[in-house]
């Protein structure tokens, strides 16, 4: 019997066996390369995809970013909504206790008032002037010498005829037992004054003089102008003999106020002059006026009054 050759059978199936590892092996190449396999096409596509694959991976930080914002916003609303709970709470309890007041006040009973004698009015006391030796224009002393000091400033203008009349009812009552001089003041800019009789000495009031005086008050009315040197005339005034001052003026004092009631009060402190003040025209209008002529009278010893229209 023949035997078979089988050479040619064993060499195909090791040819089989060889193309079966080949191909696997360039299948799992291919497996681990192609991740990293490029596909065909022109750079400058390839180039778009990059741009393209930046711009979502910066679009993904700005979204990250509004998120981060978003949360952040979320935490301040919660905690304002906390915030206005609290208060809403102190509003709640505040309205619970003013129920809680009204209701006591409520049961609370109202307690009836005494009742009360009849109001008897007093005759009124007599006038300050009674009993006093000079007394003009609501000022009562018992001084028999005096200095007239006269705002003749700018605004004095529209009263002139309201001071040359108060002037006028000064003088009147006086009589020979009696000494006086005037002085009329103004800045114009600096202190001016107009003295009756010329001089720091004062005058008797003889009817001569008494009618010299007048004239001389009347003269004044033409001068008008400037301002309110007030603290020089005043000092002035007090280097004459007389026991009393009597200061007539419209308006402000151009120096502090303050400053002037110190320097006034120190000096005066010894030898007691008395200062009366009056204030001359619409001077309820004016609080600064008043005030200052009424603590320079209280000061001084005197007596502060107003004259108007």
């Amino acid at each position: 019997m023949r035997t078979p050759d089988r050479n040619i059978a064993v060499f195909s199936t090791s040819a089989i066996d060889l193309f079966a590892s080949a191909l696997g092996a360039f299948i799992l190449l291919v497996m681990l390369l192609f991740p990293y396999y490029r596909n065909a096409g022109s750079d400058d596509a390839y180039s778009k995809i990059e741009d393209i694959m930046e711009q979502r991976r910066l679009a993904s930080g700005e979204i990250d970013e509004l998120l981060s914002d978003q949360r952040l916003a979320q935490s301040e609303l919660q905690d304002q909504d906390l915030a206005n709970r609290g208060i809403e709470a102190q509003i709640s309890r505040i309205r619970k206790e003013m129920a809680d007041i009204k209701t006591q006040l409520a049961e609370t009973p109202v307690p009836v008032p005494e009742p009360v004698d009849e109001v008897i009015e007093e005759p009124e006391p007599e006038a300050l002037t009674a009993g006093i030796e000079f007394s003009i224009l609501g000022l009562a002393t018992e001084a028999k010498t005096f200095v007239i000091v006269i705002n003749m400033s700018g605004s004095m203008i529209s009263y002139t005829n309201l001071m040359i009349k108060s002037v006028l009812e000064v003088l009147e009552p006086l009589d020979e037992s009696n000494e006086f001089a005037i002085i009329g003041y103004q800045g114009n800019p600096s202190p001016v004054l107009w003295n009756y009789p010329d001089g720091t000495d004062l005058i008797q009031a003889t009817p001569e003089n008494l009618q010299a005086a007048r004239e001389f008050t009347r003269s004044l009315a033409r001068r008008f102008s400037g301002s309110t040197p007030t603290h020089y005339a005043v000092l002035s005034a007090l280097q004459y003999p007389a026991e009393a001052v009597i200061l007539m003026s419209d308006g402000e004092p151009d120096n502090s106020p303050g400053f002037i009631l110190q320097d006034i009060g120190g000096l005066n402190r010894f030898e007691k002059k008395e200062i009366h003040t009056v204030a001359i025209g619409d001077y309820t209008q004016n609080r600064g006026l008043v005030m200052f002529l009424q603590s320079l009278a209280n000061q001084n010893g005197g007596d502060f009054v107003g004259v108007s229209r």
